[in-house]
């Protein structure tokens, strides 16, 4: 009886953690262009400790919004970092375009190829709790 437990909660363990995020809630609009680049600094000054994740989804993208959301989040999580709030907007270009926000400012419009390297420094740089960075 007790091995049965243990299969079945190990098996909706694997099966949560190939559940995809829901990016839905986190589309804005506002007034001020580029739309979510403002509010990922807006956020992130407010959160000196969080990342602020701009996301511009592309009209040809390879990954879906859930799929980018997912992905980062289950990587910030891995550097440490579970203050992150994502912003997202539909963009007329083909490609996607991410950027970090921390502190206020802004790193990088980087592309779902070379998005995930970044994530490591940038963790380290938003969990940084020295005064001077506040």
């Amino acid at each position: 009886m007790i091995g049965i437990l243990f299969v079945g909660v190990g098996s909706n363990a694997a099966s949560a953690q190939e559940t995809l995020l829901s990016a839905k809630e986190d589309y804005i609009t506002c007034w001020k262009q580029p739309c979510v680049l403002v509010a990922g600094s807006e956020w992130s000054e407010k959160n000196p400790n969080g990342v602020g994740i701009s996301v511009r989804m592309g009209t040809q993208s390879g990954v879906t919004d859930d799929q980018i959301k997912t992905v980062l989040t289950r990587d910030f999580k891995k550097h440490g970092m579970t203050n992150i709030k994502f912003f997202f907007e539909q963009n007329d270009a083909p490609a996607a375009g991410i950027s970090f926000h921390v502190r206020g400012g802004t790193q990088g419009l980087f592309f779902i190829d070379n998005v995930r390297e970044k994530v490591a420094v940038i963790a380290k740089r938003a969990a940084n709790t020295n005064p001077v960075f506040q």
